[in-house]
């Protein structure tokens, strides 16, 4: 459970960010995806879109490690 229920507390400010979320959600859905991997146990941190990426700091679930992930930048490739 939730330590703060926003529905609650504030729907108008949920329906407006839920709404975001949505459009934003929609528009993600056929890129293309990276999945960021802790490097000490291999959990999977965070999910990255297509679009440049700079330096990132993470804590991973799974093993409780802050993670410093390196810039990342999806580009076609130079045949």
């Amino acid at each position: 459970m939730p330590k703060v229920n926003v529905r609650e507390t504030n729907p108008v400010l949920y329906a407006k960010v839920k709404s975001e979320q949505d459009k934003l959600r929609e528009d993600c859905t056929a890129r293309i995806t990276v999945a960021r991997l802790c490097p000490y146990c291999g959990h999977k941190i965070t999910t990255i879109y297509k679009g440049n990426h700079g330096y990132a700091t993470e804590k991973c679930v799974n093993c409780g490690e802050n993670v410093i992930f390196p810039p990342i930048s999806f580009r076609m490739a130079n045949k």
